[in-house]
């Protein structure tokens, strides 16, 4: 198969690799040795991506059903792809050039090589020499879907939910081995996300996650990632606790929690939902109003290392998260702009770090803001968050109760 440049990562000349650079007035190193800023990466090949949605159609008129979307066409064999995890197995090597069509359907959910990955995947002899490409984006990007099309969480079941989030694990456990091991690196920088809906920048229907797992030599962190792998240290001081953690704090005492800037943080008025596993909240500081945060309430640091029963729980909280999501924007009211669709970001620590930090995930609808709000890490928002932490328990109640009859 003749592989076009870039397709799957797949590298042949250097000049048209994916390279970053940070702005020089907002870069600095901390202290763990890494660059921090506002990171800007060309990939130049990537414009060739599909946009999949309704409202362009004239672009793609063969997308009359969501299950002719690519995913499914991949799913049944249709298109080619490396598949590195099939349910709970794994497949491909991740470093593989050999896409293939098969059919998946008899798994319920496959982790792929992102076709139009933004860094560099594999490269050719003449461009794998670590000196020349210091300043290129190398690395691992993953596409993980149910095997089923569904549209969002609305739809999908928690067992289903649960099929993606393993073989998301595999893939992500496999995939950093790999990359470890090419590069003979212990550090690596890790992005997993949902986007759902066209406005929160997904170009395919199909529920999926995504995860861009970078190899690059002292790779960056955005200045979000900054504090949260800075943070757990800086309350160890405050508190003069070396075994302090505000997440493990919120996980066994809800009722009354103050963080180490005496913040008294309200969140049993918070409290959306939780199980044995993980509690789900509203952001006490949100985002976007609706925003919520779900943290396990074992201390955590990274998605590879949850146990089953914890991919258990969060499968049944993102289902539950997200439809109390749904039903606050369905009743919010017009003037706060709020859209349906979202982002679902796994805050995690990065490979090779030992930052004490408790993963979390938030889920951040689309608003659409802007004025003083794009000026810094601030915005202003209409409504407290125990609100709609009350409007949300209150809808998933009466769901409960429809669903019983």
């Amino acid at each position: 198969m003749d592989i076009p440049e870039g397709y799957w990562g797949i590298y042949k000349d250097a000049k048209n690799m994916p390279l970053e650079r940070f702005d020089p007035f907002r870069t600095i190193i901390n202290e763990f040795g890494t660059k921090i800023g506002h990171i800007t990466q060309f990939s130049p090949l990537r414009n060739q991506r599909p946009f999949e949605h309704k409202n362009n159609s004239e672009i793609f008129e063969d997308i009359h059903f969501p299950e002719e979307d690519s995913f499914c066409k991949i799913i049944k064999g249709d298109l080619p792809a490396v598949v590195l995890s099939k349910g709970n197995e794994t497949c491909n090597h991740p470093l593989s050039v050999t896409p293939e069509k098969n059919n998946w359907k008899e798994y319920p959910a496959i982790s792929i090589v992102n076709l139009f990955t933004p860094m560099a995947r594999v490269l050719y002899e003449h461009t794998q020499h670590f000196e020349s490409i210091k300043e290129k984006s190398v690395g691992i990007g993953l596409v993980h879907l149910p095997t089923t099309h569904f549209d969002s969480f609305t739809e999908i079941s928690v067992e289903d939910t649960y099929e993606l989030l393993k073989t998301t694990q595999v893939a992500h456990i496999n995939s950093i081995l790999e990359l470890k091991n090419r590069y003979n690196i212990e550090k690596l920088s890790i992005m997993h996300f949902f986007n759902i809906g066209e406005e929160a920048g997904a170009s395919i229907c199909h529920l999926h996650s995504q995860t861009y797992i970078y190899a690059n030599e002292g790779h960056s962190h955005g200045w979000v990632s900054l504090g949260f792998l800075s943070v757990p240290e800086f309350h160890k001081k405050q508190t003069k606790d070396t075994d302090y953690c505000l997440a493990c704090e919120i996980a066994k005492n809800k009722e009354s929690v103050k963080d180490p800037l005496n913040q008294q943080l309200l969140v049993t008025e918070r409290l959306v939902y939780e199980n044995d596993e993980w509690i789900v909240f509203t952001a006490f500081s949100p985002e976007r109003d609706g925003q919520m945060r779900l943290i396990p309430k074992k201390h955590t640091s990274q998605f590879i290392k949850l146990s089953d029963k914890q991919l258990s729980g969060l499968a049944d909280a993102l289902v539950k998260a997200n439809l109390a999501l749904d039903e606050f924007v369905s009743i919010a009211d017009s003037n706060m702009h709020l859209l349906q669709d979202r982002n679902i970001l796994f805050r995690q620590e990065n490979e090779g770090y030992d930052s004490g930090m408790h993963m979390l995930i938030d889920i951040i609808p689309i608003q659409r803001i802007g004025g003083a709000e794009i000026m810094e890490t601030y915005r202003i928002a209409t409504v407290f968050p125990e609100e709609v932490a009350k409007v949300m328990r209150e809808k998933l109640k009466e769901r409960e109760i429809v669903s019983s009859n």
